[in-house]
C-alpha cells in the first residue's frame, strides 16, 4: 500500500513538474536572445526596380540600381559596391500605406499589406544612418536609400562569404559612396522697401566639418540643362510695386538692358495695363503690368509665386521654360486627372464650410490655376486658393490639396527627423531641411537659420553654426548635392560669382559655434 502511494505522488509530482515547463515555454513575456545575433533582413537579395512617385517602375538612368545586390551577414552589411562592419539596427512599427507617403510612394502601386503595419528597420554603421528597410514580407522589401526607393526581392538566406571576407577591409559611410560630402544651394526671399529681394546660399559640409558659406544675389538653380539663374528687378507701377523677372542659363550672355529707355518702356506699358514679353537667346523676360509677383518655390523646371493684384492675390505655377507666360499652368496638365479630381474636391469641401459660415460669392476659378506650393511642418504642401468677398471686401483661403507633389515639380523634399522631435528641441522653429545624407539639418525660426549635424534621429548636440536672418527671410529653394557633385556644384557657383559670406555681412551674419 506504502509502495503505491509513493508511485502515486511520484507520478503526480512528473505530472505537475511538465505542466510548469510547458507553461514557461509558453509565456509570451520574456523574449531571450538568440545565442549568435542574427540580422533582422539576413541573406542576399536582389534589385528588381526603382519606385518612382506612381509606385511603379522609373526609367532611363534612375534603373542603374537594377540588377545590383544589398546583402546582410552577422557583422556586415554591403550594398553599392561598399562593405560597412558591425551594422546596428532599429525597428519599428508603422501603417505602410501612411509611411509610403511620407517617402512620396503612391500606396496603389504596391503590391503588398499597403493597409496594415509592417516594420520598418533602419541601418546604422558607426552611427551613420545607411538607410531604411520597408518589409512587405518574407521575401519582398522596400529600400529607402540615397533619395530612391528600391523594391528588393530575396535571393538567398545566406550572403555571400565573400561578404565576410570583404568586410576585413570594410569602410565606415563618412568614407564610402556617400564621400561625408553635402552640400545645399538655399533661395532665400527677403522683404524690401521696394518690394523682395532674392539671394542663394550655398552651404556644405565634408566628413562633418563645415566647409566656408557662399552667397549670391538673385536665384542660382540646377537644371538638367545647366545651372540657371533667376533674377528679379523691382519696378515701379502707377498703382504700386511691379517687377521684371529673367530665367536664364548661366553659361548664356546675359541680356543688355538700356536702363533709362528699357526701364522707362516697361512702367509706361504697366500704366495702361500692359504686359511685354521679351524672348532672348539666354532667356525669356518678363516685363511687368499692375501686378507683383512673388516667387513662393522654385525647383528644376517650375516656379511657383503669388501674383497680387489690387482686388485678388493669386497663385500661379509657371515652367521655368515659360516664365515669360502670363496664364499659370493648369492643375491638370501638372498634376494629371488624379490631381484635378483632388483639386475640385478639396475645393468643393473648402467652399461648404465657407456657405456653413455664410459665405457665398467665391469665385469659380473656371481655368484651374490658382494653385501653388506652401512651407508646412517641414515639407513642401500643395494647395488651391478660394477667393471671395465678405462685407464688401475681397478675402481669400487656401485649402489643402492633400496629395504629394509629383517628382517633376519637387524632387527632394525629405525631413529625415521628425517635425515633432524639431519641435521639442527648437520650439521656435517655423522651418527644418534634412540633406539626402542624413548628415547636417538646417533648422529656421523667425530670424535665424541653425546648421545641426544630425545623429541617430535626432539633431545633433551642437550646432555647426548660426545664421542671423533679416526680419521676414522666407526659404523657397533647396537644392541638394551629395558625394563628389558637391565639389562640382561649389565650384559652378564660385565661376557664377558667388562669394565668401564674411561675418559681419549687413545681411547675413554667421557665427561659427565653437566645440
Amino acid at each position: 500500500m506504502f509502495k503505491k502511494s509513493l508511485l502515486l505522488l511520484l507520478a503526480l509530482l512528473l505530472l505537475f513538474l511538465g505542466g510548469c515547463a510547458e507553461f514557461s515555454g509558453a509565456s509570451a513575456g520574456k523574449i531571450i536572445p538568440p545565442s549568435n545575433p542574427v540580422s533582422p533582413l539576413g541573406g542576399k537579395w536582389s534589385v528588381l526596380q526603382e519606385l518612382d512617385s506612381n509606385g511603379s517602375s522609373g526609367r532611363g538612368a534612375a534603373q542603374q540600381w537594377v540588377g545590383s545586390d544589398v546583402q546582410f551577414a552577422t557583422d556586415a552589411v554591403s550594398f553599392g559596391g561598399q562593405v560597412w562592419a558591425n551594422p546596428t539596427y532599429k525597428i519599428k512599427r508603422v501603417k505602410a500605406d501612411d509611411y509610403l507617403l511620407t517617402k512620396y510612394i503612391a500606396p496603389a502601386g504596391i503590391s503588398g499589406p499597403i493597409f496594415q503595419k509592417v516594420d520598418v528597420i533602419t541601418v546604422y554603421a558607426a552611427g551613420n544612418y545607411l538607410g531604411e528597410f520597408m518589409k512587405l514580407d518574407d521575401v519582398e522589401t522596400i529600400f529607402f536609400v540615397h533619395n530612391k526607393a528600391l523594391l528588393l526581392k530575396k535571393v538567398a538566406d545566406q550572403a555571400d562569404s565573400t561578404l565576410n571576407a570583404a568586410n576585413t577591409n570594410a569602410r565606415n559611410l563618412s568614407e564610402d559612396s556617400r564621400e561625408g560630402s553635402s552640400g545645399v544651394l538655399l533661395g532665400l526671399r527677403t522683404p524690401s522697401a521696394s518690394g523682395y529681394t532674392y539671394q542663394t546660399l550655398w552651404i556644405a559640409v565634408e566628413q562633418k566639418q563645415l566647409k566656408p558659406l557662399l552667397a549670391s544675389e538673385q536665384i542660382f538653380f540646377p537644371r538638367t540643362s545647366g545651372f540657371w539663374e533667376l533674377s528679379v528687378r523691382n519696378l515701379p507701377t502707377a498703382i504700386g510695386p511691379g517687377n521684371l523677372m529673367t530665367a536664364r542659363n548661366v553659361t548664356a550672355k546675359a541680356p543688355d538692358l538700356k536702363k533709362g529707355e528699357e526701364e522707362s518702356d516697361a512702367v509706361a506699358e504697366v500704366e495702361i495695363g500692359t504686359e511685354r514679353e521679351t524672348e532672348t537667346e539666354t532667356g525669356k523676360q518678363t516685363y511687368p503690368d499692375s501686378a507683383e509677383r512673388v516667387i513662393n518655390y522654385i525647383g528644376n523646371d517650375y516656379v511657383a509665386i503669388e501674383k497680387r493684384e489690387v482686388a485678388y492675390n493669386h497663385l500661379q505655377v509657371f515652367p521655368v521654360d515659360k516664365i515669360s507666360s502670363s496664364a499659370g499652368i493648369k492643375v491638370s496638365d501638372l498634376l494629371g486627372v488624379k490631381g484635378l479630381n483632388a483639386y475640385l474636391n478639396a475645393r468643393e469641401q473648402a467652399t461648404a464650410t465657407l456657405k456653413e459660415k455664410g459665405i457665398s460669392a467665391t469665385n469659380q476659378d473656371v481655368s484651374e490655376e490658382d494653385f501653388g506650393l506652401i512651407r508646412k511642418n517641414g515639407r513642401w504642401s500643395l494647395v488651391g486658393r478660394i477667393h471671395y468677398q465678405k462685407g464688401g471686401d475681397f478675402q481669400e483661403t487656401d485649402f489643402d490639396l492633400k496629395m504629394i507633389p509629383p517628382t517633376n515639380l519637387i524632387f527632394y523634399d525629405t525631413l529625415v527627423l521628425s517635425w515633432y522631435k524639431i519641435k521639442d528641441r527648437v520650439p521656435d522653429a517655423l522651418d527644418a531641411f534634412t540633406s539626402p545624407n542624413q548628415d547636417i539639418a538646417l533648422v529656421k525660426t523667425k530670424n535665424k537659420l541653425t546648421i545641426y549635424p544630425v545623429g541617430t534621429e535626432n539633431l545633433g548636440e551642437t550646432p555647426l553654426a548660426e545664421l542671423d536672418l533679416p526680419e521676414g527671410a522666407t526659404v523657397i529653394m533647396a537644392e541638394w548635392a551629395t558625394g563628389s557633385y558637391v565639389d562640382s556644384w561649389e565650384k559652378s557657383f564660385l565661376a557664377y560669382g558667388a562669394q565668401a559670406l564674411a561675418s559681419g555681412s549687413v545681411r547675413i551674419r554667421i557665427q561659427t559655434v565653437a566645440h
